[in-house]
């Protein structure tokens, strides 16, 4: 490859003959970016876009440049792989970034200021970027309304306050995360700052069952990190891959979420992310195992032993996720994996999968008392999960036939409290008896009222869950009317979850004596 001469005073020329300025500047920030790197640095659409504020089009400057750069014989390439060849890279996204050089393709340009190499300085004169200096650097941190607004609107994430309260007059009382989010959002000054205000904006979504709103959200997420980069850590770019699966998760897309956990792993530097942080590696861990679980479960063809292989594998799964939660020090993360350990147990162990009920049984339990021990520590109060989950197990072996007498249905025998603590066994260092409630009937309207009190904010499927435990054990101890009244929420608001969720609960309400009036599923 030829060696290619490049004049940056004025009238800049390459190989003698004269250059458009936009494309030779282009070409040089290129060169910079690879020869500081070794090879990988890139060049940002937001920086380019910074440079020419007043060109009309950057989609026109880019072919322009582009073209010049075929005239002269290099070959800089566009995209997030800078390993690809530029020669097979398509054209049609090119305008969006990030722009590369190759390492070689670089080694080949020797820029010069009249007719000797230019320095570095005079490089980044040519550039007009800016001398770093002590004023550059308290630039640098300065903004402090932006990190006030962020860490008020995680610690409302933290607590839960996910929406604005109001008070006796209606105003906002506490703002509450959504709103902070979007407030820090207004003041962020950079890329990687928008990019933080979004992925918590997009976690309180995700939050609020608004999975239309969290996915707007993280493409907005998506365009930040492309234009100001992911950061040396990686950390924003995994996160926003994380949301987008659970996004898909939450919709059931079952496929989309594990082609998205799969890609993670498949390419660097991801892969490597995922490997090395802690808090990426409970996400990527606790979500493929419980698209495990839900691929065992659902499972309906002969090959037992297959399926008890999965099984085995989300367990795995479980297990990887809850030493990454403990590796990062979070009893909140801890808590949702053991409460996921614990279900996954007793499910698997009804469908022969793993072990013996008699034996799984007391295991699920204990792994569900810790989590609920873990959930009050990390200040969250008491858990719907687990409330859910051991309401479930307590009425576990009751018989599922389909709209039972009323006699024969309250001749059920249920698992008491008592018995879930006797069951469970000695758990040292926690007072099982603290977190088991005096009945489950009261169990379940104490949660209720935490959310017809606003005093506790529930997932669409937790309320659906609440509801259905709800209407079961009201129904169980002959209080038909607030059995029924709950079966009419649980028809109202299981009409918003995905199908499969539905036929679940429909499932579960006809197996419920009939009542004053049947529910409309």
């Amino acid at each position: 490859m030829p060696v290619l001469d490049i004049e940056l005073t004025a009238p800049q020329t390459v190989q003698g003959q004269r250059a458009a300025y936009q494309s030779l500047w282009l070409l040089v920030r290129l060169c910079q970016a690879s020869q500081l790197s070794g090879g990988a640095g890139v060049l940002r659409l937001a920086e380019l876009r910074q440079q020419f504020a007043d060109t009309r089009s950057l989609r026109m400057l880019v072919s322009r440049a582009y073209r010049d750069f075929a005239r002269w014989g290099v070959r800089a390439g566009w995209g997030d792989d800078a390993g690809r060849d530029p020669r097979f890279l398509n054209p049609a996204g090119r305008s969006q970034g990030p722009f590369w050089l190759a390492q070689a393709e670089a080694a080949q340009l020797r820029l010069l200021v009249e007719g000797r190499p230019a320095t570095p300085s005079e490089v980044a004169d040519f550039l007009g970027q800016e001398r770093l200096d002590a004023e550059a650097g308290m630039a640098s941190v300065r903004g402090v309304d932006f990190w006030l607004a962020l860490a008020a609107a995680q610690q409302d994430l933290r607590q839960g306050h996910l929406l604005a309260r109001l008070d006796a007059q209606g105003l906002a009382s506490q703002r509450g995360a959504l709103a902070g989010f979007k407030a820090a959002g207004v003041l962020a000054e950079a890329g990687l700052q928008q990019a933080l205000a979004a992925l918590g904006e997009a976690s309180v979504w995700r939050r609020l069952d608004d999975l239309g709103a969290a996915r707007q959200t993280l493409s907005q997420l998506r365009r930040a990190l492309k234009d100001g980069g992911a950061g040396e850590s990686g950390y924003l770019d995994a996160m926003e891959q994380i949301l987008s699966a659970w996004v898909a998760w939450g919709q059931r897309e079952a496929g989309q979420a594990e082609a998205i956990l799969a890609g993670m792993r498949a390419a660097e530097p991801r892969a490597s992310v995922v490997r090395h942080h802690p808090r990426i590696r409970f996400e990527w861990y606790n979500l493929s195992a419980l698209i495990s679980r839900a691929r065992v479960l659902n499972g309906q063809g002969p090959d037992l032993a297959l399926r008890r292989q999965e099984a085995a594998s989300a367990l795995d799964y479980f297990g990887r996720a809850l030493e990454a939660a403990f590796e990062f020090g979070s009893f909140d993360a801890a808590q949702q994996v053991a409460a996921n350990i614990g279900m996954a147990i007793w499910l698997f162990a009804g469908e022969g999968l793993c072990g013996e009920p008699a034996s799984a049984g007391p295991e699920a339990l204990r792994w569900l008392l810790l989590s609920e021990w873990l959930c009050r520590c990390a200040g969250g109060g008491q858990s719907a999960w687990n409330a859910i989950y051991l309401m479930r197990i307590a009425r576990g072996q009751c018989p599922r036939q389909a709209e039972p007498s009323r006699a024969a249905f309250h001749a059920y025998q249920t698992i008491s409290p008592a018995d879930i603590h006797r069951q469970a066994g000695a758990l040292p260092w926690i007072e099982a008896e603290a977190l088991l409630p005096a009945s489950w009937l009261t169990l379940a309207e104490s949660l209720l009222a935490e959310l017809a009190e606003g005093r506790a904010r529930y997932s669409l499927l937790q309320r659906c869950g609440l509801w259905l435990e709800h209407a079961w054990y009201a129904a169980h101890a002959g209080q038909d009317a607030a059995a029924q009244a709950s079966l009419q929420r649980l028809a109202q608001e299981m009409h918003g979850l995905p199908l499969s969720d539905r036929a679940y609960f429909q499932s579960c309400c006809r197996q419920l004596p009939l009542l004053h009036t049947t529910p409309a599923t």
